[in-house]
C-alpha cells in the first residue's frame, strides 16, 4: 500500500552506535547487529504490510567508551535532536508509526527518556524495542556472564562470529569480568540500585565480559531467536489499534 493510504504504515529506525568493542570486534558492532537482525526480520514479513527500514543512526550515545580510539559518540542532547528531526521527516512522509530499534546499550536511557517527546512533537505513535532484551535463549550464555557481560563479551562476540566472521579477530580477544553485587549493579540485571559507570572503571581494554567462550553456533541460535521475535513484534506493532478506554465500573 502507498504510505498515504495505509493507516498503519510503520518506519523502523535502528538507533545504533560506533564504539570500540575491544580489539577483536569492529567498531560498527552495535549497528551491524541491529541492521542484520532487522533486515532478516523484515524479510519474514508479509509483503502486503507497510513496514520499512530507515537508514540507521550509525553514531549513538557512546560516551562511556570515549576513552577508547574508534569510538565516535553524540552527546545526549545531540542524539535527541537527531531523533527529533528524523521523526519529523517520518511524519511528513505519511507514516503513522515509528519504531526505535535500539542495538546499543548506551542509547537505552535516552530512548526511554525521549520517545514520548517524539510522540508529542510529531503526532506519530512511537514504540521502542531493544535488540539485546528480546528472545535470549535460556542457558545459552552462562548465568555469571549474562549478569556481568556488558560490552564485547560472549553474547556480542558470538553474534558477530555468526553474522560477519571475517570481522572478528579471536586471536586478539581478551575480556575482563567482575563479581556482581546482589544489591548494586551497572545495568538492571537483577539489582535494585544502579551505579553510573564508564568502561575504564571495569575493563582496561574495553571488553566487559568474556569473549573467550564465544562461538558462531551460539550466535546463530541467538540471531534466529531474535529475528523470529522481532518479526512477531513488528507485525504486532503494525496491527496495533489505538486503545479504547471507558469509565471504570464498581466491581
Amino acid at each position: 500500500a502507498a504510505l498515504g493510504t495505509d493507516p498503519n504504515a510503520t518506519a523502523v529506525l535502528n538507533v545504533g552506535g560506533m564504539a570500540q568493542c575491544g580489539p577483536h570486534l569492529p567498531v560498527s558492532t552495535n549497528t551491524l547487529m541491529g541492521m542484520e537482525i532487522l533486515g532478516a526480520a523484515l524479510r519474514r514479513l508479509p509483503r502486503a504490510i507497510t513496514i520499512l527500514s530507515l537508514p540507521p543512526t550509525n553514531i549513538g550515545k557512546s560516551i562511556e567508551h570515549i576513552d577508547f580510539p574508534g569510538t565516535i559518540a553524540y552527546q545526549g542532547d545531540t542524539l535527541r535532536l537527531v531523533l527529533r528531526d528524523i521523526a519529523r521527516g517520518v511524519a511528513a512522509a505519511h507514516f503513522s508509526k515509528l519504531v526505535l530499534l535500539g542495538s546499543h546499550g548506551g542509547n537505552v536511557g535516552l530512548m526511554d527518556d525521549y520517545f514520548r517527546d517524539l510522540r508529542m512533537d510529531t503526532g506519530l505513535r512511537v514504540y521502542k524495542v531493544n535488540v539485546s532484551s528480546i528472545a535470549n535463549p535460556p542457558d545459552l550464555i552462562p548465568a555469571a556472564e549474562a549478569a556481568t557481560g556488558l560490552h564485547g563479551g560472549d553474547a556480542g562476540t558470538s553474534l558477530v562470529l555468526h553474522m560477519a566472521p571475517k570481522l572478528v579477530h579471536m586471536d586478539l580477544a581478551e575480556g575482563y569480568v567482575f563479581e556482581p553485587s546482589p544489591d548494586i549493579g551497572f545495568s538492571f540485571k537483577g539489582q535494585d540500585v544502579i551505579e553510573a559507570w564508564i568502561t575504564t572503571d571495569l575493563a582496561p581494554n574495553g571488553v566487559i565480559g568474556n569473549p573467550l567462550m564465544s562461538t558462531a553456533a551460539k550466535g546463530a541460535l541467538m540471531f534466529d531467536a531474535k529475528v523470529e521475535r522481532l518479526a512477531e513484534l513488528l507485525q504486532a506493532i503494525y496491527a496495533d489499534p489505538r486503545r479504547e478506554s471507558a469509565p471504570a465500573q464498581v466491581p
